[in-house]
C-alpha cells in the first residue's frame, strides 16, 4: 500500500513540475493608480479602448499612469487626459500623442504629434489633446521614452 501511495505522490509531484516548466512568466508590475499600463507583447491584441499604451519598453517600469479621462468641450469636441507619475528618483523625458476614433471604432483623425512631457523626480504631470472633430467617440494614447 506504502508503494502505491509513493507512486501516486511522485507521480503527481513530476506533472505539477512538467505542467509550470514552460508556461511562460509575464511581466508583473506593482499594482500602482487606477490603471496600471499594460505591456501588450502579442501584435495580434487588440486596442484597449479609452486607455493609455506604453509602447516603449525602456519606460514601462518608470512611469505609472495614474488616471485616463474623457470630456466634450463648448465646441463639442473631446479633451483626453492622463495623469502619468515618475517612479524613478530622477527627471524623465517622455513622449506622447493620441489617436481619434469614430463609433464604429475607426481611425478618423490621424494620430497628433508627438508632444514632450517633462517628469520631475517621483512627481506627476498631465497630458492632455483636443480632437479637432466633433465625431469622436473613443481615444487611444501612446506614450514614448522622449528623444
Amino acid at each position: 500500500m506504502k508503494n502505491k501511495q509513493l507512486i501516486i505522490l511522485t507521480t503527481f509531484f513530476i506533472l505539477f513540475f512538467l505542467s509550470n516548466c514552460g508556461e511562460k512568466k509575464s511581466k508583473i508590475y506593482p499594482l500602482e493608480g487606477t490603471a496600471p499600463p499594460i505591456h501588450i507583447e502579442d501584435p495580434a491584441t487588440q486596442i484597449r479602448w479609452n486607455s493609455v499604451g506604453i509602447i516603449d519598453d525602456k519606460i514601462a517600469k518608470k512611469i505609472a499612469v495614474e488616471q485616463t479621462n474623457a470630456r466634450r468641450t463648448a465646441t463639442n469636441t473631446l479633451e483626453v487626459w492622463a495623469l502619468l507619475r515618475n517612479r524613478t528618483d530622477y527627471p524623465l523625458q517622455i513622449e506622447a500623442r493620441v489617436q481619434f476614433f469614430n463609433a464604429n471604432k475607426e481611425p478618423i483623425e490621424g494620430p497628433t504629434a508627438w508632444k514632450r512631457i517633462y517628469l520631475p523626480p517621483n512627481g506627476i504631470q498631465k497630458y492632455f489633446e483636443y480632437s479637432t472633430r466633433t465625431d469622436v467617440n473613443y481615444y487611444y494614447i501612446e506614450i514614448k521614452e522622449g528623444d
